[in-house]
C-alpha cells in the first residue's frame, strides 16, 4: 500500500477550492484508508479503499491497494461468518484479476494473488503466480520475499507428503513406521492438526494409550470442530478406565455430528456397561432409525431391550 501522507488532515477535510481530480481523491482516499488501517479500523479502511477505486477506477495500484485490505480483514480473525470470508476472498481476486485486465504485466497484482491463494491453501495456484512475478521482476525489490514464500511453499508439500505416507503406514499395519515419520512432520510444524491425528491413530494400533491420549487432545486443541479426533480420544480414555471424560468427549462429538450412528453406538455401549440401560436404549435406537441395514446396531438394540447383560468388548 502507498505511505502515510504528511498532511495529518482527514481527507474530508478540505475546502471546496481543494477538492482535487478523481486521481486526486483516490490518492485522499487512500491515504485515509492507510490511517484506518494502522488504527486497527479494517472496516473503515476497506470502504476508503474502495472509494479510491471507484474514484479511479482504470487505475490498477488502487484494486491492489483494496485486494490488501481486504485480506487483512480475512486476516484479522474478525471475520466470523464464513460465506462473508467466502465473499471477501472474491472480492480480492475480482480485484487483482481487473488489475490485470487494466495492466497484464502488472507484477504486484501477481503477487498479491499469490498470497491470497496460499491464505485459501491453494497452493498450486499460488506457486503459479509468483512464477509468474518472478518471470516479470526478477529481481525486483519483492523478489526476495517471493522467493521465499516459493521456498516454504516447497517444505510445506514435503511436509504433506510424509504425512500422507505416514498415514498410509499406519492404515496398512507399518504404526511404527508411520509414527516416525510423523515426529519428522510435528518436529518442523508442532500446531499441523493431521500430524497429532494420525499419530494418535498410530498410538492406539501399538497401544500406546498415554501417548495416543495426548496425541489427540492436541488434535482437538487445534480443531476443536473435529468430532473424529474427540470420538478417538473418548475411545482410548474408554479403554485407560477413565469413563466419565470418556462419556464427556463421546457427547462433544456427537454435538458436532447430532445423526452419526458410530457415535451413538459407542456412547450406548458405554452407557449399557455402566448399566444406564434407558439411556443406551435411546441411543441405540436413534442410531438405528437413521441406519436401518446396520445389522450390528440391530442385534445390539435387541440384546439390550431383552435385558442382556452388556457386551465386554473394548470400546
Amino acid at each position: 500500500m502507498h505511505e502515510q501522507p504528511v498532511d495529518g488532515r482527514d481527507s474530508l477535510e478540505m475546502t471546496l477550492f481543494e477538492i482535487p481530480g478523481p486521481e486526486g481523491q483516490a490518492k485522499q482516499l487512500v491515504s485515509l484508508g492507510m490511517r484506518h488501517s494502522q488504527d486497527g479500523k479494517l472496516e473503515d479502511a476497506v470502504l476508503a479503499f474502495e472509494k479510491a477505486v471507484e474514484a479511479a477506477p482504470r487505475n490498477p495500484v488502487y484494486r491492489v491497494d483494496l485486494a490488501a485490505a481486504y485480506r487483512e480483514l480475512l486476516l484479522s480473525g474478525t471475520i466470523c461468518d464464513d460465506r462473508r470470508s467466502e465473499a471477501l476472498f472474491e472480492r480480492a481476486c475480482d480485484q487483482l484479476l481487473n488489475a490485470l485486465r487494466i495492466e497484464p504485466d502488472f507484477a504486484p497484482a501477481y503477487r498479491a494473488l499469490g498470497f491470497l491463494y496460499r491464505d485459501m491453501e491453494a497452493s498450486w495456484r499460488a506457486r503459479e503466480m509468483w512464477t509468474y512475478f518472478l518471470e516479470i521482476e526478477p529481481t525486483g525489490p519483492r523478489a526476495a520475499e517471493v522467493k521465499a514464500a516459493l521456498a516454504d511453499l516447497d517444505r510445506v508439500q514435503n511436509l504433506h507428503q510424509l504425512c500422507e505416507e505416514a498415514s498410509y503406514l499406519v492404515n496398512h499395519n507399518e504404526p511404527e513406521r508411520g509414527m516416525q515419520l510423523l515426529r519428522e512432520v510435528i518436529e518442523e510444524e508442532p500446531t499441523w492438526y493431521e500430524a497429532w491425528f494420525w499419530s494418535g491413530l498410530a498410538c492406539r494400533e501399538l497401544e500406546l494409550m498415554d501417548e495416543g491420549i495426548h496425541a489427540f487432545a492436541q488434535a482437538v486443541e487445534l480443531d476443536p470442530e473435529s468430532c473424529f479426533a474427540y470420538h478417538e480420544l473418548a475411545a482410548l480414555l474408554a479403554r485407560k478406565g477413565e469413563r466419565e471424560a470418556a462419556e464427556g468427549f463421546w457427547r462433544r462429538s456427537l454435538q458436532l455430528e447430532p445423526d452419526e450412528p458410530w457415535i451413538m453406538s459407542n456412547l450406548a455401549l458405554l452407557l449399557w456397561q455402566d448399566d444406564r440401560r434407558t439411556e443406551a436404549e435411546a441411543l441405540l435406537a436413534r442410531a438405528f432409525d437413521i441406519d436401518p441395514a446396520n445389522r450390528r446396531l440391530r442385534l445390539r438394540l435387541r440384546a439390550l431391550q431383552e435385558g442382556q447383560p452388556a457386551p465386554t468388548e473394548e470400546l
